[in-house]
């Protein structure tokens, strides 16, 4: 019987053999049944070629989106970018001087100095003050010390100096009575040598000794009379000197009671101006200060307070030694209160320090030594008048240091430096392009362009990332 092959064993079959004539053709290639795919496989396949066309899908969107962002012609991320427009302004360039309101003109109330020994040293009380914050004007009473004490001790004085005085007229009486003793002396010493010279007038009739007894009667009456003559006119001296001496005793005496009645007035002191009442601090011990009130006691010639006159108000501020060189005396300035911030005032510069000095704030180097950031004081008067304006608010001037009219300004936030350039991105259509520039005068925020914008060009406020 010959042999066939079945369909499936050829479709099967790797190598044909052709049978032999002699030879019996081998059997077929006997094929097992393939065995079934796991359940699994095909969905695994599935999920896999899932994932597949997820990650290409991401890939893709990321792509297109990149191209989106960096593209010139982007839109939707190109408009997140924030812009400013270059405009033609007054463009100011300005110094900031930051400091304290103060008066230009005030008067210091000091507690009354009193001359002497012990009252010179005296600690003063305070009786009465005027309110602090009140305006008054001149003449009016702002403190008054206590002064019982005073007149006491006036009193004492007015006592001692009626003593003098009475000491002096009954000296004066015993020097009367001492100067006529010794003007009755002068005349005996006379009378005695007019009667020697008489007796002399009989020396003719006398004997030789006795004629000579005569001649040194007259001679000795004539030195005892200037002797007595000398001494009343020294005792004529010393009567007066005592005199004067008594009485410039009763002079100083007066002089005492003078001075402290002047004290007693300056125990109630008077404002010399009108203005406002401003109380200062003092000292109360453990680190701790407070304003001046009634019933404190107060060292001679401690500053306690002071009337400001507020039509002359200043701002007391410093500025950076690098920054003093561009300030001159008269530049025009802008004053603003920390207090108020919408109250802008007009002021100029009145004064300017001849030396530095040391910054409040400063740092230590690790050896020790301290290095301060040197300031120079500036004072900026205040050209307008506001109720607001008090002194000891916290404050600064804006001195004008030039100014550009009708110039195209920009934010210096725009600007960028590319290879010692400036450059900035002016957006033309949906994205940006790079432009150079010529900067002129600045500010901390904006800055004047001479070249490369016009007015109405937009530029970007922030870096615009490149394709």
């Amino acid at each position: 019987m010959e042999s066939t092959n079945l369909p499936w064993q050829r479709s099967f079959s790797v190598s044909p053999t052709v049978p032999h004539e002699n030879q019996p053709e081998p059997p077929g290639p006997q094929l097992e049944p393939a065995a079934p795919p796991p359940s699994s496989s095909r969905p695994g396949r599935l999920l896999s070629g899932v994932i597949l066309v997820v990650l290409g899908a991401i890939g893709l969107g990321v792509w297109s989106q990149r191209e989106q962002i960096f593209s010139a012609g982007s839109g939707a991320e190109v408009q997140t970018i924030p812009t400013a427009k270059a405009e033609v302004k007054s463009f100011r360039q300005s110094l900031r001087a930051s400091g304290t309101i103060a008066a230009k003109r005030f008067a210091a109330i000091r507690a009354p100095r009193m001359r002497g020994g012990s009252e010179g040293r005296r600690q003063q009380t305070l009786m009465q003050l005027a309110p602090a914050g009140e305006t008054i004007q001149a003449g009016t009473v702002v403190a008054e010390f206590e002064n019982r004490w005073l007149g006491d001790h006036i009193d004492d004085v007015r006592s001692t100096l009626a003593q003098s005085k009475s000491t002096v007229e009954k000296r004066r009486a015993e020097i009367m009575i001492a100067t006529e003793t010794e003007q009755q002396s002068v005349r005996v010493a006379q009378a005695d040598l007019d009667k020697a010279k008489l007796d002399l007038r009989t020396a003719e009739v006398r004997s030789e000794i006795e004629a000579e007894k005569l001649k040194l009667a007259v001679e000795e009456a004539e030195a005892t009379l200037a002797q007595i003559t000398q001494e009343v006119k020294l005792q004529k001296e010393v009567h007066a000197a005592d005199i004067r001496g008594l009485e410039l005793e009763v002079e100083k005496h007066r002089l005492h009671v003078e001075r402290h009645m002047r004290d007693l007035e300056r125990l109630k002191m008077a404002s010399p101006v009108d203005g406002l009442v401003v109380m200062e601090s003092l000292y109360r011990g453990g680190g701790q200060t407070e304003q001046v009130q009634v019933g404190d006691q107060v060292n001679p010639g401690t500053f306690f307070m002071r009337v400001v006159d507020l039509s002359a108000m200043v701002v007391s501020g410093v500025v950076n030694q690098v920054d003093s060189q561009l300030v001159r005396m008269g530049q025009k300035a802008e004053v603003r209160l920390d207090a108020y911030p919408e109250l802008v005032l007009p002021g100029k510069v009145t004064s300017i320090s001849a030396m530095a000095s040391s910054s409040s704030t400063g740092f230590r180097w690790r050896s020790g030594r301290d290095n301060y950031v040197k300031m120079v004081s500036v004072e900026v008067s205040i050209d307008a008048e506001d109720e607001r304006v008090i002194p000891d608010l916290s404050g600064s001037a804006d001195i004008l240091l030039a100014q550009h009219e009708d110039a195209v300004v920009i934010p210096r936030a725009a600007i960028q430096e590319q290879q010692d350039r400036s450059i900035v991105m002016v957006r033309q259509g949906e994205g940006f392009i790079t432009r150079e520039i010529e900067i002129g005068m600045t500010s901390p925020t904006e800055a004047v362009i001479l070249a490369g914008l016009n007015p109405g060009d937009e530029v970007a406020l922030a870096s615009v990332p490149q394709a």
